[in-house]
């Protein structure tokens, strides 16, 4: 039976400049970067600070897959389905983000069930900002 969810998968366009956008700028912590293989792409994953066993693995289609397999994965750039993440300070959260140069999509908005605000990461991915009640 399924346990658990522990890797998800990011499509990006450069390994280095992801790895420091979320290192840098969104403050996770790398938990790999080693090549698969002589010529192999790169396996890099990074966590959240608070969550060290949940990965998002940065996956660059242009080394991982060949020809239309590759164009079709990197088309999906900036469109991926949304990722949540989870805040214990979404005002602090969003004066840091907003500091650090992210792509913050309008004001954190007052919900029913909580707060939250939407980010991009510097290929256009978007992301989920919650804060829960």
């Amino acid at each position: 039976m399924i346990q658990a969810v522990t890797h998800v998968t990011v499509y990006v366009k450069d390994d280095d400049e992801a790895l420091a956008f979320f290192t840098g700028k969104l403050g996770f912590k790398k938990q790999s970067d080693s090549p698969m293989g002589p010529e192999g792409p790169r396996w890099i994953t990074v966590s959240p600070v608070g969550q060290p066993d949940f990965e998002l693995t940065l996956l660059n289609p242009s080394t991982w897959f060949k020809g239309e397999e590759a164009r079709t994965a990197s088309e999906q750039i900036g469109r991926q389905a949304m990722i949540v993440l989870a805040s214990d300070d979404i005002e602090a959260d969003h004066r840091a983000l907003t500091a650090a140069g992210v792509t913050v999509e309008g004001p954190v908005r007052d919900l029913p069930w909580g707060r939250d605000l939407i980010f991009k990461d510097l290929h256009g991915n978007r992301y989920n900002l919650v804060q829960s009640k």
